[in-house]
């Protein structure tokens, strides 16, 4: 209750309610009051003690009028409206109106328009001719084919669902009966307080129940603000409209009447302006602003959410701070975590399990939760590293042939759970019901239904689908899958979740929610034009001027009610705050025109704008971008040093200390990328394999005829490259890139076999244990591509060479400063046998390029050796790791997100 002498709707109709029944003081129990909504009541109970002069009271049955409509009995049966719209759909795909519209749109838009025609008791003429003639009337235009063809639609689609609803009624008929049954049982006097938007079928509920019993209106479909600034609020916005001599008065002329009749502004301390510079500071705004009140002791603040982005992210900061939100707005099911595992599943099983939508559903907590957590997670992880290593797209008989070939158990055991799920959706026409049931036992199948059960939203979830279900078994129309997801995802858009498990004193509502309640503070969140009052949403059929002339709801109606609101609001909040932006992207954001025009009245009445919101930090913030903080070059810890490095990792260290950091030592590497096209790098593993099959067959190809070693090796690559071609098309030009190569690598395997080398190994794995100080040690490891083996004056000697399928000019580059790419000395050194030779081998080239002079390279691996454990030496004794890559490194590493040397100031350490 609001603490103020001055006169509310609530304390006005207390005070009639008392002094018409004291007769029955202290027991008021048989009266009945109706009020706007159950937030109310607390207030009334409250309103009717103050005036009764009594704590202890019985007070009235304080229910809506929609709740009290419900109590009363009913012969007959009522459609429900998902039913509704099911027929009318059917309805309108027979009739094949509309070739590519969707219809499910169509459907609820009609049912919209039908609604508002039975809630207004707007009686359609029985001639589809007559219906053409009113219609011409309200559009004041003449007859042509656009306008034919609404008529036809409205008019022919009105008649068939009323004929389909002979042993039924719809709801809106069904709530006009039980009015009707309350009204002929009529026993107890009734008090309608502060209702809006009362339809004419409602009036002649309260003049019937009128006639046998005393019925009494308060601020029922009128103006009430019966103190200061509910006259201020009037003046400003002309409301009640005037008539006569105060119509003509300008906005100049009333506001100077009224800073005669009051001197002091009732606004100055009540309502405050906070134009924002971006959306950030507007929600740090109205963050800051509810904990200053809730410091102040405020119990009962209001955001009316008028803007979602702002509120969803004040609601965050917030959280932050340990504060709750009573969120009365709800979120449509289509946002909320829970459906949206549910509408993945359905993604995946539409994708034919592409691995995207599966791994996404996957990784749902909410799947599975009748597994073990842990053995669950190891599942979908070893059906990802799968997937990743072998680049399988989709398919689930291709993920089972994977996991059966790596012998994955648990993968199996899942992937056939996802098999019994989808085993219920078939290719064939169902019952929208039929579907659903589908749904609810893939659900089951999944372990989703019991996760979904211990969730909030899941809970409500699986209810509302469970109550489609029930509602639409009498309808018998058979849908697609297609037509029954769209369906489905519309259901989700128009649902609302609601948490109603938190209490707090922050309440997020909307301006229809506040009607006859106290709050200690308000804030507008999203208080310009575009979002406070908003744009109405233009109907399908009938234009606003069209719905006016027949007798429906209008949006000019929306917005006088929506003004009432806020005016009733503000006139009994303690005070009010109004935020927007007043810049988006870059342009002038306009406030709302009510509060434009509410400041330009108090400006001319008092000389003065309303008072801003200021605050120094968020002022300061917008006015000075923050540099990214500075951190010191990591360090890292012992336990987290590599006990082991590959020629790969050495050249990363090399390349830049900070990308072995986060690369090898923290493990941040970004998981292999499916390949649904095949990549160089690709092509590049597929010409190693090719090559490594064909020497294991031809360890020296001297001897052979040429003919049978060029279809050896074409047969070979032919195998190699036919699961990538039976993937990916395109792939075919990787497979002819190699093919044209042949020709040439046999001609250089042939110089290379007369200078007395031949092929001695692949893909060969080794070790070396590198002694470090302090007794610790490094394993060096590596998988050498190729040895080449010859004999020198009787004693064997090596060659490593690795296949590239870079240029020539890109592989020198590499080898210009001895050491500085460690690849091939790191192979030598591996090799720990007499190497005389190390060379990059450019398959689609001619030739090799060689790291070093034969006599050099075994010094050169002995310096790579060195240097590696004194760098690791130093990374012990905790020697920083900075991001000192060069612009070629950086080009490429994935860890730039991290050190983001890209954004770095001059005066910007490293």
């Amino acid at each position: 209750m609001p603490k103020s002498t001055e006169s509310s709707l609530l304390q006005v109709a207390a005070q009639e309610i008392v002094a018409l029944e004291r007769e029955r003081l202290p027991n008021l129990s048989s009266l009945i009051v109706l009020l706007p909504n159950f937030h109310a009541v607390d207030a009334m109970g409250a309103a009717l003690c103050e005036v009764a002069g009594s704590g202890a009271l019985l007070l009235p049955r304080m229910t809506t009028l929609t709740e009290w409509a419900a109590t009363a009995p009913l012969d007959c049966e009522v459609t429900p409206d998902s039913c509704r719209a099911a027929q009318l759909y059917q309805a309108l795909r027979s009739r094949n109106w509309f070739s590519d519209a969707d219809l499910w749109h169509i459907s609820r838009e009609l049912l919209g328009l039908f609604d508002d025609i039975a809630r207004q008791g707007v009686s359609l003429p029985a001639s589809y001719d007559e219906f053409v003639a009113w219609l011409e009337d309200a559009y004041q235009a003449r007859s042509g084919t656009p306008l034919q063809f609404e008529a036809r639609l409205v008019h022919e689609l009105w008649y068939a669902m009323s004929r389909d609803g002979k042993n039924s009624v719809d709801g809106i008929a069904a709530y006009h009966l039980r009015l009707g049954r309350l009204a002929d049982g009529a026993c107890a006097p009734l008090y309608a307080v502060g209702l809006s938007s009362l339809t004419p079928m409602e009036r002649d509920f309260f003049r019937s129940y009128g006639e046998r019993q005393p019925v009494q209106l308060f601020g029922c479909n009128e103006y009430f603000l019966d103190n200061h600034i509910g006259l201020l609020l009037g003046a400003a916005w002309q409301f009640p409209p005037s008539s006569g001599e105060d119509a003509a008065l300008s906005l100049r002329d009333r506001a100077a009447d009224f800073r005669r009749s009051q001197p002091e502004s009732p606004l100055s301390s009540r309502l405050t302006l906070f134009p924002a510079h971006s959306l950030e500071q507007e929600a740090e705004a109205l963050s800051e602003k509810i904990r200053d009140w809730l410091l102040l002791g405020k119990t009962a603040i209001a955001v009316i959410v008028q803007d979602r982005m702002v509120a969803r992210r004040a609601r965050a900061l917030l959280e932050r701070s340990q504060i709750l939100v009573a969120d009365e707005t709800g979120w449509t099911f289509s946002t909320v975590a829970a459906s949206a595992v549910v509408m993945r599943w359905l993604d995946a099983m539409a994708s034919r399990f592409h691995h995207l939508d599966l791994l996404d559903l996957l990784k749902s907590p909410l799947i599975f939760s009748d597994w073990d957590v842990s053995a669950r997670k190891r599942a979908v992880y070893s059906l990802e590293q799968l997937v990743r290593r072998y680049s399988v797209v989709s398919g689930l008989h291709h993920y089972r042939n994977l996991a059966r070939r790596e012998e994955a158990t648990e993968v199996l055991e899942l992937l056939a759970r996802l098999e019994q799920a989808q085993a219920g959706f078939g290719g064939r026409k169902r019952a929208l019901s039929a579907w659903l049931a589908s749904l609810l036992e893939s659900l089951e199948v999944l372990g989703l239904r019991q996760g979904l059960a211990r969730d909030l939203a899941g809970e409500q979830l699986l209810r509302l689908l469970a109550r489609l279900q029930k509602e639409l078994s009498r309808d018998s129309g058979l849908f697609s899958l297609s037509e029954w997801r769209r369906w489905l995802d519309a259901q989700l858009e128009a649902a609302t979740f609601c948490d109603s498990s938190i209490t707090s004193p922050v309440v997020f509502t909307h301006l229809g929610a506040t009607r006859l309640r106290y709050f200690d503070g308000v804030i507008v969140a999203g208080g310009d034009a575009a979002h406070f009052p908003g744009q109405g949403r233009e109907s399908a059929f009938f234009n606003q001027s069209v719905r006016a002339q027949l007798g429906l709801p209008t949006f000019e109606q929306e917005l006088h009610l929506s003004m009432l609101d806020f005016s009733a609001l503000l006139a009994s909040c303690g005070a009010m705050l109004v935020t927007w932006q007043a810049q988006k992207n870059a342009e002038p954001n306009l406030a709302s025109p009510w509060i434009e025009r509410l400041e330009a009245f108090h400006e001319l009445a008092y000389g003065e704008t309303l008072p801003r919101l200021v605050s120094g930090n968020m002022v300061e913030e917008a006015a000075t971008p923050h540099s990214p903080p500075t951190t010191s070059r990591p360090i890292l810890p012992t336990g987290l040093v590599p006990a082991a490095i590959s020629a790969s990792g050495y050249n990363s260290l090399m390349a830049c200390p900070y990308q072995f950091y986060a690369r090898h030592a923290l493990h941040l590497n970004e998981l292999d990328e499916v390949q649904q096209a095949l990549e160089k790098k690709d092509y590049g593993e597929h010409v190693h394999a090719i090559l490594h099959r064909f020497h294991q067959l031809y360890p020296e190809i001297g001897g052979h005829p040429r003919a049978a070693l060029e279809q050896a090796l074409s047969d070979i690559s032919r195998e190699e490259f036919a699961q990538a071609l039976a993937a990916d098309y395109l792939a075919r030009a990787w497979a002819l890139r190699w093919g044209a190569c042949i020709p040439a690598y046999l001609d250089w395997q042939v110089a290379r076999e007369q200078q007395g080398w031949h092929w001695h190994d692949g893909e060969l794995k080794r070790t070396l244990e590198l002694a470090l100080d302090e007794g610790r040690s490094l394993t060096l490891k590596g998988r050498i591509d190729r040895v080449d083996a010859r004999s020198d004056d009787g004693e064997a000697a090596f060659a490593v060479l690795d296949y590239k399928t870079q240029s020539r000019v890109a592989l020198q580059k590499k080898l210009k400063m001895p050491g500085e790419d460690v690849q091939l000395p790191v192979y030598a050194l591996l090799l720990q046998d007499a190497v005389v030779e190390a060379a990059f081998v450019p398959v689609d080239e001619e030739g090799e390029i060689k790291a070093a002079p034969q006599e050099e390279i075994y010094a050169l691996g002995k310096a790579v050796e060195l240097r590696l454990r004194e760098l690791f030496n130093a990374i012990y004794r905790g020697a920083p790791l900075p991001a000192q890559g060069s612009d070629q490194a950086c080009a490429w590493c994935e860890m730039s997100g991290l050190c983001r040397k890209d954004y770095w100031s001059d005066q910007d350490g490293q």
